[in-house]
């Protein structure tokens, strides 16, 4: 049996978790799949998603594929080997997932997998988290949910060449996708998840804090994770994936305002005034 992951960061989507792999792949102590979002939980319980997760998995083997092929001194056959088997059917299953951590560089370190779509599984899907990785440590960077909401919604609109000068109807159409609407539900889906791994065995990061103080962040995750401390971070300070600049209607800022008040409400209520300053 391969080693698995004893860490996951499942979200949120649009909170600085491209941001987290970036910096963990520079640590000597732990081990990120070179893809990163394996898609392996979410791909088996959230059905919606498998019209693109193969798409992803195998859109990203083909770069790392490509830039070894023109870039490498000299090409790692076995490298290319692997990307090529987790791009190739069958994909999603137990053996899958467990061959993305079986790389000789992953001996002996701290494995994990950062992929947002984790935290919409639901409780079946956590307790299959469970049942495969044990008490696997949780990471969850929580980010103000309008905030976050706008920042997808922008990522969303880009990806399919929304104009700038779209009328307010198409906007709010955008805005309406379950995929925003259901990827910031904190409301729903925190209860389920500590109710399976307790609130020990999750480390709830303001997203603020990331951008305020980003090596305290790291120093709580190396904790969390049960690594040492690294001092050899590079561009801690550089946002990843910035997104393009569109300037949103006041109607689709009001239509998050009133949607997500229950989850400022339930924020309110789990967390410190402190942390919720901080989302």
């Amino acid at each position: 049996m391969n080693q698995l992951p004893s860490f996951l960061c499942i979200g949120a989507q649009k909170a600085a978790t491209s941001w987290l792999y970036g910096q963990l792949r520079q640590h000597p102590g732990i081990w990120l799949p070179p893809i990163k979002e394996l898609h392996y939980f979410d791909h088996l319980y959230c059905p919606d998603n498998r019209s693109w997760t193969r798409w992803h998995i195998q859109q990203g083997a083909r770069k790392l594929i490509k830039h070894q092929l023109n870039h490498a001194k000299a090409i790692d056959f076995k490298y290319v080997a692997y990307l090529a088997g987790m791009a190739s059917e069958p994909m999603f299953t137990e053996a899958w997932y467990g061959q993305a951590f079986d790389r000789p560089a992953a001996k002996g370190r701290v494995l994990g997998d950062i992929t947002p779509e984790y935290c919409a599984i639901g409780d079946a899907g956590i307790a299959h988290v469970k049942r495969l990785l044990g008490e696997v440590k949780i990471i969850w960077i929580i980010r103000d949910p309008v905030r976050r909401a706008l920042s997808q919604l922008r990522m969303n609109a880009q990806r399919r060449g929304v104009d700038d000068g779209a009328p307010e109807e198409k906007w709010l159409e955008l805005a309406a996708s379950p995929e925003i609407t259901n990827r910031g539900d904190y409301a729903d889906y925190i209860p389920r998840w500590v109710s399976q791994f307790g609130p020990s065995g999750i480390l709830f990061i303001p997203f603020q804090h990331i951008a305020q103080q980003p090596q305290a962040v790291l120093r709580e995750i190396e904790s969390f994770v049960g690594v040492g401390r690294w001092d050899g971070y590079n561009s801690m300070d550089e946002k990843v994936h910035a997104t393009r600049a569109y300037a949103i209607h006041e109607g689709v800022i009001a239509y998050f305002n009133g949607l997500f008040q229950p989850q400022y409400q339930f924020l309110r209520d789990y967390f410190a005034d402190d942390f919720v300053k901080a989302i």
